[in-house]
């Protein structure tokens, strides 16, 4: 079957025929897995833009809205590409899967147009965080934080490089066995 350029990089992407997704059961966690941590982190986008709206920065908690928004675009895309109208699954959820979703958008538009309006009505917003940085552009807490997250990315990385190494020694092992 041919598929699009586009479809191609989302396979190579999302190593979908990769070996690294194991058998069918274990793909199937894999990408249950997955979709748990994508609603977590959308999720977490929302209270950021409510946060962000919370303390005066209406206009940039916008921006964690449409970054969520961007893997249901791209899931409703793939799938389409694919033959399979996510959209229309969506009709049969469960009623209480559907009442939890619908609550938490409502919930989510609730608080942070709540939290946009108090800014707009009243001028200021729910909590003002005012920060004087003055002549200290607070240059050494930024390298810090950036040559820690530094460190801390190279020792994951080597962290992980090692357990890979062990885990292809234990497969070759047992390959052998």
């Amino acid at each position: 079957m041919t598929r699009s350029s586009a479809m191609r990089a989302a396979y190579a992407l999302t190593g979908l025929n990769d070996p690294s997704m194991g058998d069918e059961r274990e793909r199937d966690v894999i990408l249950r897995s997955y979709s748990f941590a994508l609603v977590l982190a959308m999720f977490l986008g929302f209270l950021a833009s409510i946060l962000l709206a919370v303390v005066g920065l209406g206009l940039w908690s916008i921006v964690p809205i449409f970054v969520v928004g961007i893997p249901s675009w791209a899931a409703i895309w793939f799938a389409a590409k694919e033959g399979v109208d996510l959209v229309a699954l969506l009709d049969k959820a469960s009623k209480s899967r559907t009442r939890l979703m619908w609550a938490g958008t409502f919930g989510f538009i609730l608080l942070w147009g709540g939290a946009l309006s108090f800014h707009i009505l009243m001028g200021n917003p729910l909590v003002d965080i005012r920060i004087d940085i003055g002549d200290d552009a607070g240059l050494g807490p930024v390298l810090g934080g950036g040559i820690g997250a530094v460190v801390g990315l190279v020792a994951a990385i080597v962290a992980l490089k090692a357990r890979s190494r062990k885990t292809q020694r234990q497969l070759a092992a047992a390959d052998d066995d």
